[in-house]
């Protein structure tokens, strides 16, 4: 079970609330210490036996964002005090606190695969497709059985296959050094990795290394599906990479390992709206990001159109992690346009599932909106 849907399970403590926030007290006279106001409620509601992802909903629930580098920070701190008993989240916790990933013994590619023709209506992304078209994709997959601390992709490499974790878990890892890697997401089983190199023909940009023994399926790219992916009979091929474009081009997800990515984008949904719709207007408060599929959307300040959008862009970003924001911009399709819709509730839904991936996203969205400040 993923450390997010695990119910916490806290050792006794008492907890007093106060102007600033609240004191924890240590059980045995082993001290107390000081939680700020969001720390605080959070650990109360932990305090009533639930997981963290139950916990960003109840505040969804109560109209109310939770702040992911604030929760990270509790739950760190609670298991440096050994006040969480939760095995597996203590165990997450020292992988996340340590530099390097696990020891590499091998990797996917000096390993024997069983080739096998698999349901397309069970696999992510696939199953989006027309089932010709899928099973055209998955001609020649195949299936291994991979033990734990097998790295599967490397960042920096070409290849152009892509990976479906039928069963188990397995880690994203950021390179930061030819020693040091960070550990920014985990994947659990149904996961999709490997879309960068596939779609967009660009290298890894992050390791991704098996946590447990795995079944993970293997899409060998083909060279005649680049063509296949721009034409008119693949549609929704033709989303799938502009959807990616727009990702890897937005200054928000840009940073984000696109093997991470492959949740975010099945929490929207298609739009289609006619020419010259308003999609928002300046000064409204907001709380949906967009991806132009097909079409394309004018940008207008004051009344003056200042961009064109086409597809493959992504904008309305910030306000997925902005409570109570306000949009820039008026913006109007150009023509008939199909877009991406990731709404906020769907967006905080979704980084419930996984907590440290949410808390590298707000850190970005953060840094992004000092930047901007900054520049105004």
């Amino acid at each position: 079970m993923k450390i997010e849907r695990e119910v916490i399970q806290l050792k006794p403590i008492k907890t007093l609330k106060h102007a600033q926030g609240g004191t924890v007290t240590l059980p045995s006279g082993l001290g107390s210490f000081e939680l700020n106001a969001l720390q605080f409620s959070y650990l109360e509601v932990l305090k009533n036996g639930v997981s963290i992802e139950g916990l960003v909903q109840f505040f969804l629930g109560q109209g109310w964002l939770v702040s992911f580098r604030e929760l990270y920070s509790l739950i760190q701190f609670l298991v440096h005090e050994r006040l969480i008993t939760n095995q597996n989240i203590i165990d997450y916790f020292k992988k996340v606190n340590s530099d390097d990933s696990p020891l590499v013994f091998s990797s996917i590619d000096v390993m024997n695969g069983k080739q096998i023709k698999p349901d397309p209506a069970t696999l992510p992304f696939f199953r989006s497709l027309e089932p010709h078209l899928a099973n055209y994709l998955l001609q020649k997959a195949e299936v291994f059985s991979v033990p734990p601390n097998i790295r599967i992709t490397h960042s920096g490499q070409s290849s152009r296959d892509l990976f479906v974790l039928l069963k188990g878990q397995a880690s994203i890892y950021k390179v930061l050094s030819e020693t040091r890697r960070q550990l920014v997401a985990t994947l659990g089983s149904g996961a999709l990795f490997g879309e960068r190199g596939f779609l967009l023909n660009q290298p890894r940009n992050a390791d991704v290394i098996t946590s447990t023994a795995s079944e993970i399926l293997r899409v060998h790219h083909l060279p005649e599906y680049d063509n296949l992916i721009k034409s008119d009979k693949a549609q929704a091929l033709q989303h799938r990479f502009w959807v990616m474009q727009a990702l890897l081009s937005s200054p928000f997800f840009k940073d984000i390992p696109t093997d991470s990515l492959d949740a975010l984008i099945f929490t929207g949904r298609l739009v289609q709206a006619p020419a010259n719709q308003a999609l928002f207007h300046e000064g409204q408060a907001g709380n949906t990001c967009y991806i132009v599929i097909q079409g394309s959307v004018v940008i207008s300040q004051k009344g003056s159109a200042i961009n064109v959008l086409n597809q493959g862009t992504c904008f309305g970003e910030i306000s997925l992690l902005v409570s109570g924001g306000v949009r820039t911009a008026t913006v109007t399709t150009q023509r008939d346009t199909v877009l991406l819709e990731i709404e906020q509730n769907a967006f905080y839904k979704m980084l419930a599932q996984n907590l440290i991936l949410a808390k590298v996203i707000e850190t970005l969205a953060a840094s992004r909106l000092a930047r901007d400040m900054k520049n105004s």
